[in-house]
């Protein structure tokens, strides 16, 4: 095993609006699995959503690769284990222009674990079940202010809407992408008496972070 360094890691936000594609025939059931849809302008690399195709598994973000032009790969989907049929849903479609690029100075994912509702009594004080509500974790940031700077200018506004946004970290070295849904929820300011203006703020997470390679 070669440890990776984090000196070619890229961190991406949708900033853009996707573009909504039909599908032209259900998704095939393979790893990865294929799409038909038409990427107008699409590349390897363009955030995808899925949705509508009746398979748990799929409907999600994921990275687009092997873009042809009718169709392409979700990379690092995984239909094989599905037991009932696809249908043709929709994808949205996000390019490199719909991107913007974060010059962060840290990020951290955080995972949370499945919550639980205890239901303890004296014979099983231990007791619990599932939770309704499951929150899959937050990302945590910092960087520097500029507003000359289009991430900073992009993270702010995106704090003010908490809108649900994609973020995508390229790993670099052929090792793929993180890709997950967002929403900033609070974003804050650091004024040291002597250093640089910083920022720091928190992504919540939509679903667990995947890695798609």
């Amino acid at each position: 095993m070669t440890a990776q360094s984090t000196s070619d890691v890229n961190i991406y936000l949708t900033t853009g609006t996707a573009t909504a594609v039909s599908m032209s025939a259900p998704p095939s059931k393979a790893a990865p699995s294929n799409i038909s849809a038409t990427l107008a302008g699409g590349a390897d690399g363009d955030v995808v959503v899925i949705k509508d195709t009746n398979w748990s598994s799929l409907d999600t973000v994921w990275v687009a690769d092997s873009v042809g032009a009718s169709d392409f790969d979700a990379l690092g989907s995984d239909t094989t284990g599905e037991s009932v049929s696809s249908v043709a849903g929709t994808v949205d479609h996000y390019t490199e222009t719909d991107l913007t690029k974060l010059c962060l100075a840290s990020l951290t994912i955080n995972t949370s674990d499945p919550s639980t509702v205890s239901v303890a009594t004296f014979c099983d004080p231990t007791a619990s079940l599932p939770s309704q509500i499951q929150e899959a974790g937050t990302i945590s940031f910092t960087g520097y202010v500029d507003v000359n700077s289009a991430d900073y200018v992009a993270l702010y506004a995106a704090s003010k809407s908490q809108d649900q946004r994609y973020i995508r970290i390229n790993l670099g070295d052929d090792q793929g992408y993180l890709v997950a849904p967002v929403t900033i929820t609070s974003f804050t300011w650091d004024l040291p008496l002597d250093g640089a203006i910083g920022y720091s703020g928190t992504m919540v997470l939509g679903s667990k972070v995947k890695h798609c390679f």
